[in-house]
């Protein structure tokens, strides 16, 4: 996202806003699908004739269908898109509608509301009372996972023992758990006991698994461990939360083993990266107390847990901020 240096650049950000919308409509009314087969006739798509003549020159400028007049086919970028289930659609359009309340939510705070002032929150992005949405939902995590959770497994794996044992805290759909036992280490998954069910039917034998709620201060963790990952997790609590809850993980950590956070982390000045920047409106929007944290704060939270050695490396639009607990 480029910075607003002239009052042009606003108008810009809402074209970009109206033309988001257009593309998440097309595909939530399923234009995109109807055009797979090849061009057609506008008057053959579903929607209505004027919509769609007036949102067609949208998705036309914007390079996802090419065609004269109201022959409309999909290009060669929109076919791509459609086929890798890239494009914005009914999900989308909710979070639009969400966005067009931000007044409110500034005002007032957040959660976000629904139309009916029930707040739209969710824990860890998991509406536990609700098993059918939130296996969808870590479904789809699970699927847009694997490329990061094999590059946290390749930048960590020179620092870990031979057949190490790790522990995936919140894991939820258990990706990252699961490279490392494919790698021949020893894997647990801690989540919620909904979530363990839905990973423990994903993975089987696999991972092993330990059911409970890391904020409780009497929760059993296991271990020690070689390793504990945070994927994730830190930016959907508060920063006390965040120190208590690393402390005591600390103490399940074996001598010369580290905690890993993986996240999205504001940098000092608090303005960049852009990736982080704008997770923290999800996070104000669907959590009571979640932010992007900030990375000098995030190395903080570990030397209060009397780890040494704080480490920060960027990687691919995310940090990871590791600690090793030095000594017995």
């Amino acid at each position: 996202m480029f910075p607003i240096r002239a009052a042009g650049d606003l108008e810009d950000l809402l074209r970009a806003a109206k033309g988001y919308a257009v593309v998440a409509a097309w595909q939530a009314n399923g234009l995109f699908a109807a055009l797979a087969d090849g061009p057609r006739p506008l008057s053959e798509l579903p929607g209505d004739p004027r919509a769609l003549a007036n949102t067609l020159p949208v998705v036309r400028h914007l390079g996802l269908v090419v065609g004269e007049g109201h022959h409309v086919g999909l290009s060669a970028l929109g076919r791509e898109l459609l086929e890798a289930n890239d494009l914005p659609g009914a999900r989308e359009l909710e979070t639009l509608d969400d966005l067009a309340k931000m007044g409110a939510v500034v005002a007032d705070g957040g959660p976000v509301r629904d139309d009916e002032g029930n707040e739209k929150v969710t824990d860890g992005g998991v509406v536990l009372d609700d098993p059918e949405r939130f296996a969808r939902f870590l479904d789809m995590l699970y699927g847009s996972s694997e490329r990061s959770a094999t590059v946290v497994f390749e930048w960590l794996r020179p620092h870990l023992p031979e057949h190490a044992s790790m522990l995936d805290v919140g894991g939820g759909h258990g990706r990252y758990a699961r490279v490392f036992a494919d790698h021949g280490h020893a894997a647990t998954l801690f989540d919620f006991g909904p979530v363990i069910d839905y990973a423990r039917d994903r993975h089987g034998d696999a991972l092993g698994y330990v059911a409970g709620n890391f904020r409780e201060a009497d929760v059993e963790f296991g271990g020690p461990y070689d390793v504990v990952l945070l994927s994730n997790i830190v930016h959907g609590e508060p920063a006390t939360m965040n120190r208590t809850l690393l402390k005591r993980l600390a103490g399940h950590l074996k001598p010369g083993g580290f905690i890993v956070m993986k996240d999205m982390f504001l940098g000092s000045r608090g303005r960049d990266p852009g990736n982080a920047v704008f997770f923290g409106l999800t996070m104000l929007y669907h959590t009571r107390a979640g932010a992007s944290p900030d990375l000098d704060e995030a190395r903080g939270w570990l030397e209060d847990a009397g780890l040494g050695e704080v480490r920060v490396t960027t990687l691919e639009g995310f940090e990871l901020v590791r600690g090793r607990k030095i000594g017995s």
